[in-house]
């Protein structure tokens, strides 16, 4: 409505106009003795040819003025076009030079993270080397002391087995650190096992140390391997004592149950997601001097210490015996404010009641017989064995690698009865061999002997598939048990 009114009101206005320029104007056709109509007709004409000019007028001038509003458009459209592909050149090169950056800084991590392996790798070397020669002095010189004197050597053998019983446990605690133990899985009611480790270093830490125990009603029993577990205990305490040195301090050991529901959220040490899950929370907690971040950064490295070198695998083999339980790690330290260490480890639904040991009788004398085919490659290991099988009442085939071991069994097939393999040998390896065996007979039974762990076997070969295992270093009792036990599966 009031644009139709303000229509009216220009029209209006411009007929006022043009009314004034008629009347300015008058024309010259018209004569004394014309008609009123006619001279009216003619006034009227005259009006709307002008008001057409002044609106062609209006027109071409808005014309004008649109066309310098587009000219000006253009002018503006062209300006910023050019400042949005400038801007867009300056993004992209920023883009790139970040992008480069962030590539530099990726290499420059990556070569970081190799000379910290590198680093580790050469403390772990110097540490692995400096124990084992340790060790291997020793047996080099109950060795030495026995050729000197044969009478001797009755009593030098037992000190040279427990040399080697270091040697072996160090391998073990290599294995852990590398989280491919192998577990012997116990029912464990931890805070027995706790009170154990605690009772027994009581007496060998300094004296200032005050270790208090907090047992919390419900802690959960677990299944696991209680050696492995005493050990983590133990170097936990260790540690803490340590960290508190000679001034008066507390450690602080407690078990309880940790339950973390699905919709909650723990990360670890190591920045792992913790499984939803019911734990049984181990907490070491000391008074200590606690650990600045380049400590807590490589505390789990292999022979790290703070205080000497050649210390061992104390803490690095926490860490793999907590993975192999498929636990999880936390740590908390601030330097003197003390450290806690929070152990979780997956509880189990069901708690059985422990079975008594039964006494064992004594063992009979045994005997075995056949002909066994061992494959191995190192001459010394092979000759040690094949004397042990032959002690042992068995004929023995010898193979320094796998594909040796093959066709001397399609050879000798009929004669052998079982086979004793060795996993890392040259040519043909124990795996390949292994299948290779078992193709030709299925019920072939074969004792794989590794030093690699027995996880790393079972992860390779089914486990159903193998007739026994055995750890290297073992000795000549388990060496007869494992056999004994294949043998009377056989018989059996």
């Amino acid at each position: 409505m009031a644009d139709s009114q303000n229509n009216n009101n220009l029209a209006a206005e411009l007929r006022r106009k043009a009314e004034m320029k008629v009347s300015s104007h008058p024309p010259a056709a018209v004569t004394p003795d014309c008609e009123p109509s006619v001279e009216r007709l003619l006034h009227e004409l005259q009006v709307h040819q002008v008001e057409l000019e002044m609106q062609n007028e209006e027109l071409q001038q808005t014309s004008r003025e649109l066309q310098m509003l587009n000219n000006s458009l253009a002018e503006q459209v062209a300006d910023r076009t050019k400042e949005l592909s400038e801007a867009v050149a300056r993004l992209q090169k920023e883009i790139d030079s970040r992008k480069q950056a962030e590539e530099h800084t990726l290499l420059l991590e990556r070569q970081f993270q190799k000379a910290q392996r590198l680093d580790s790798l050469g403390v772990l070397a110097g540490g692995i080397a400096h124990d084992f020669n340790n060790i291997l002095a020793i047996i080099m010189g109950y060795c030495g002391l026995t050729k000197l004197d044969y009478d001797t050597a009755e009593k030098h053998i037992p000190q040279i087995e427990k040399a080697v019983e270091r040697a072996a446990e160090l391998c073990r605690l290599m294995l852990a650190y590398a989280g491919k133990t192998t577990l012997t899985q116990t029912r464990i009611v931890m805070w027995m096992l706790v009170d154990q480790v605690v009772l027994m270093l009581k007496a060998s830490i300094s004296q200032n140390v005050e270790i208090k125990t907090c047992y919390l009603p419900h802690t959960p029993t677990i299944i696991g391997d209680a050696g492995q577990l005493r050990q983590v205990v133990m170097n936990l305490l260790i540690n803490a004592a340590e960290a508190i040195g000679e001034a008066p301090g507390v450690v602080l050991v407690s078990l309880g149950k940790a339950v973390i529901p699905p919709d909650q959220s723990e990360i670890d040490y190591f920045g792992n997601a913790i499984p939803p899950d019911v734990y049984l929370l181990l907490e070491v907690t000391d008074s200590g001097c606690g650990m600045d971040d380049e400590t807590m950064h490589r505390i789990f490295e292999p022979f790290y210490t703070t205080k000497f070198t050649g210390r061992g695998l104390g803490m690095a083999a926490v860490h793999g015996i907590i993975t192999a339980h498929k636990g999880a790690l936390q740590l908390v330290s601030h330097p003197g404010e003390g450290t806690t260490f929070n152990i979780f480890i997956p509880a189990q639904s069901t708690i059985a009641a422990a079975e008594e040991a039964m006494p064992q009788a004594a063992e009979k004398p045994w005997k075995g017989s056949g002909t066994i085919l061992l494959a191995e490659d190192e001459v010394q290991v092979t000759v040690i064995v094949k004397a042990m099988l032959e002690e042992l009442g068995f004929s023995v085939i010898t193979a320094s690698n796998g594909r040796e071991a093959v066709a001397l069994y399609q050879n000798n097939a009929a004669d052998i009865s079982l086979v004793v393999a060795d996993i890392g040998m040259p040519i043909m390896n124990g795996y390949e061999m292994f299948r290779e065996l078992k193709r030709l007979n299925p019920e072939l039974p074969i004792i794989i002997s590794s030093g690699f762990g027995d996880e790393d076997v079972t992860a390779t070969l089914s486990q159903a598939a193998i007739a026994g295992m055995l750890s290297k270093p073992y000795n000549f009792d388990l060496l007869k048990k494992v056999l004994k036990s294949v043998v009377g599966g056989m018989v059996s």
